[in-house]
């Protein structure tokens, strides 16, 4: 019975040892047959005049078909996915996918009603009083609404004045007022930019456009700082006065002729150290005897006498208006006593006006619209006024 167990535990040793020969002469095989292969495949390529470094592209070549197939078959999983995604939110309301957005016109949202515009979004910002308690007409509210019928994609953002942020949008796009509107280039885009009238009614400043506020009827709710004297500038007293009243006029306007009577009366109420009066000239008629009458009024100015060319210009505006030609601004020269010919060389003289032309720039700036335009330091004067007004707003800057 002993050497029974022991024959068959001697057995399956025999087996065990047999079994691991033939596995390892099997693995052997189909080694020697993958090299086998593998050398068969190269012997063949050799054959077909393909060189080493061609067989080793071509097996690199192979691997970017694999791993090009492996990324198909991932972005073929996440379109499917996004579908599903899709089909899910639009099913439960959950949320919209930006597939569905793009296909959608109109879509509710809670409490809200979105609409697709084929509009850019236009970004602009809003230059608004630090103090709007103290400033009712500096609110843009009101404006912003009337606005967005004809901008319905604007993005809004507001920057009070005494803000970092507002004090570089003042300096960069040289704003002289509050509110200020300040659109980014997209505006140009937008399809009702397309016409000119519109066109018409932006000043493009830097990189931005800044909107002529007066040219659409918006009121200015304050000025930031009075209109700066320039070279050239028609000034009457003291350039280093206390108070200084600043007038863009028209000679061909009959209210500048009514304020410029009443500042000239408020005029013998201060001496020279207190006020100064400076003029601009601004012809709202650039085609007609306007602009003329500007120049002749500033050659006046060189020859220290302005104030009498005024007076007859105003005097006589109905005159000279109708005039074809220059002749009868020749005649208002020699009757004032002034020398003909230099009179004569600064008509002709392209930097004067050029003169005129900076004041009108300077009054566009300003947003000034109608003539006459005055500032009492920061303070704007519309339209004409009477004495008593005049010099009682001096007082009180003076105080």
């Amino acid at each position: 019975m002993v050497k029974k167990n022991k024959n068959k535990e001697g057995e399956v040793r025999k087996n065990k040892i047999s079994s691991k020969r033939t596995n390892s002469k099997n693995q052997k095989n189909q080694a020697r047959k993958v090299k086998i292969t593998s050398s068969k495949s190269v012997i063949e390529n050799l054959e077909n005049g393909m060189t080493l470094d061609d067989i080793e592209n071509q097996k690199e070549n192979n691997k970017k078909i694999q791993n090009l197939i492996s990324v198909i078959i991932i972005v073929a999983g996440l379109f499917v996915g996004s579908l599903f995604v899709d089909v899910v939110q639009l099913v439960t309301k959950n949320g919209y996918s930006e597939r569905a957005l793009r296909e959608a016109e109109v879509f509710e949202l809670g409490d809200k009603t979105w609409v697709a515009y084929s509009e850019p979004a236009i970004e602009v910002d809003i230059l608004v009083a630090e103090d709007e308690e103290n400033c009712p007409t500096c609110n843009a509210d009101e404006i912003l609404t009337w606005m967005k019928k004809f901008i319905p994609t604007m993005v809004v953002s507001e920057v009070s004045e005494s803000s970092k942020e507002g004090k570089a949008l003042i300096e960069k796009y040289e704003l002289n007022t509050i509110p200020s509107f300040v659109f980014d280039k997209k505006i140009q885009e937008a399809s009702f930019f397309q016409e000119e009238q519109v066109q018409e009614i932006f000043d493009r400043r830097g990189n931005g456009l800044v909107l002529d506020s007066t040219a659409l009827g918006i009121p200015v709710g304050r000025y930031l700082k009075t209109p700066e004297e320039k070279k050239g500038d028609i000034v009457i007293g003291k350039k280093d006065a206390q108070v200084k009243l600043v007038t863009f006029f028209d000679f061909q306007c009959s209210y500048s002729k009514i304020f410029y009577e009443a500042a000239k009366e408020a005029r013998n109420e201060f001496n020279g150290d207190q006020l100064a009066m400076i003029y601009k000239n601004f012809p709202l008629d650039l085609q007609g005897q306007g602009i003329s009458a500007a120049l002749v009024g500033q050659c006046a100015y060189q020859q220290g006498r302005f104030e009498e060319m005024a007076d007859l210009l105003f005097a006589n505006q109905k005159q000279w208006s109708e005039a074809e030609d220059f002749k009868i601004f020749d005649q208002y020269a020699l009757k004032i006593g002034l020398d003909k010919k230099q009179f004569d060389e600064c008509v002709e003289t392209e930097s004067n006006k050029d003169l005129i032309l900076e004041s009108i720039e300077q009054g566009n700036k300003f947003g000034i619209a109608g003539t006459p335009a005055s500032f009492i330091g920061k303070e704007f004067l519309n339209g004409i006024f009477q004495k008593e007004d005049i010099v009682e707003t001096i007082k009180n800057k003076l105080e």
